[in-house]
């Protein structure tokens, strides 16, 4: 009776979820969306813009931004003082119950500190020039001040561009929960939470197949199909898209462009994502799920509870496979992690054949367990206990 009573609670919070939308939680919402394909004295790009309004689109037509509160800026219109104009119309503009969002498609760049070694990142505009980085450019600084001088209750920075030097803090331990009052909680608490595509010496990735870059992307799919909801409860969070982003990112460039997901603030609030086209439950939708049907898919749920998956074969960490998809290729496993798509292991591959050393090793990656297969003879295995997280 007591799994029953557990099944109840989270049948009943996820109608919870899906019965309120965006003006529940917020007054109202603003963007400030910026792409820079042309640049004045540095390499162009090829889809910043078309990511820019794909964005724009995404926002208006889906998550319930008001159209006259999108505002974008495109090439020429990406000027340093233009966007810091934009910013601080922007940080005006919102009110205490309002969301923010403020996305950067474009070059980013990394100039070291001379006094202290680290670093301090740049977002270049249109006339952005690596050689004067501090009067051309915008400084990552500029964006955490405009969080904190800003009345909203929720900001989120995707930016779409690599470098180092933030000024955040790492956000403290990705976690979503099915927990009742979990969404009150987090939809009413401040949040600053800043998403980057890379870090210092990683670039942008763009492809002709994508006709995107590798963030955006995944950014789109993961808001317009909903794959970022990550625990299937109707609503996706702001650490939801960045666990989405930092897994997909990662392996769509070959484990090359690493998502940095981070906070402005100490403050554990969420920003927001309901799909448009989920709606409020009407009269007619709540009357069609009966109690049978309710005692039913409480009985699959019963059911399958009686015969959890607790136990897995893996490969043990600190041996070695082959690449299923390449079979001339040999994998290292680093470590096993359970995600919510299932258990996935961190390697690497063999750079050279015959070569031992450190060297010839890649740099780790993210790889589904069903893609590495034993070598007969020479791969070790072992028992993943889903219970303790321990390989036995």
């Amino acid at each position: 009776m007591r799994i029953l009573s557990k099944y109840i609670i989270i049948i009943l919070s996820t109608s919870l979820a899906l019965s309120i939308d965006n003006s529940d939680i917020y007054d109202t919402s603003w963007a400030l969306i910026i792409g820079i394909n042309k640049y004045e004295n540095v390499q162009p790009l090829s889809y910043a813009i078309d990511d820019a309004i794909a964005v724009k689109n995404l926002l208006i037509n889906d998550f319930g931004f008001p159209r006259n509160n999108v505002n974008l800026l495109l090439n020429q219109e990406a000027t340093q003082n233009n966007i810091k104009k934009q910013l601080d119309i922007l940080v005006k503009s919102a009110k205490k119950n309002d969301r923010v969002l403020f996305y950067f498609a474009g070059h980013g760049e990394t100039e070291p500190l001379a006094l202290d070694g680290t670093d301090m990142g740049f977002l270049l505009p249109v006339e952005g020039d690596t050689e004067n980085l501090y009067l051309t450019s915008i400084p990552m600084d500029e964006l955490k001040r405009i969080s904190l001088y800003s009345k909203a209750k929720h900001m989120l920075f995707l930016v779409d561009a690599c470098y180092g030097g933030l000024a955040a803090q790492n956000a403290r331990g990705f976690q979503i929960s099915d927990e009742p009052g979990y969404i009150d909680k987090i939809s009413n608490e401040i949040s600053r939470q800043i998403i980057t595509a890379g870090g210092k010496d990683e670039e942008v990735i763009e492809k002709d197949d994508w006709q995107h870059s590798a963030f955006t992307k995944s950014l789109l799919t993961g808001l317009k199909e909903k794959r970022a909801d990550l625990n299937s409860d109707g609503i996706i969070t702001g650490t939801e898209v960045g666990m989405f982003l930092q897994e997909h990112v990662y392996l769509d460039t070959d484990n090359f462009q690493t998502p940095q997901v981070k906070r402005f603030t100490s403050h554990g609030g969420e920003i927001i994502f309901i799909p448009q086209n989920k709606g409020k439950y009407s009269k007619k939708d709540s009357e069609s799920f009966s109690v049978e049907d309710l005692q039913a898919v409480l009985f699959k749920m019963y059911q399958k509870n009686q015969s959890p998956q607790t136990k897995q074969i893996v490969i043990k960490p600190g041996s070695v496979g082959v690449n299923a998809k390449n079979v001339e290729q040999v994998v290292m496993i680093e470590s096993i992690f359970l995600r919510p798509q299932g258990l996935a292991y961190k390697a690497k591959t063999k750079m050279k054949i015959g070569a031992s050393d450190e060297m010839s090793w890649s740099r780790t990656f993210i790889i589904n367990i069903e893609d590495v297969l034993e070598i007969p003879g020479e791969t070790l295995t072992g028992i993943y206990n889903y219970n303790t997280g321990e390989v036995e």
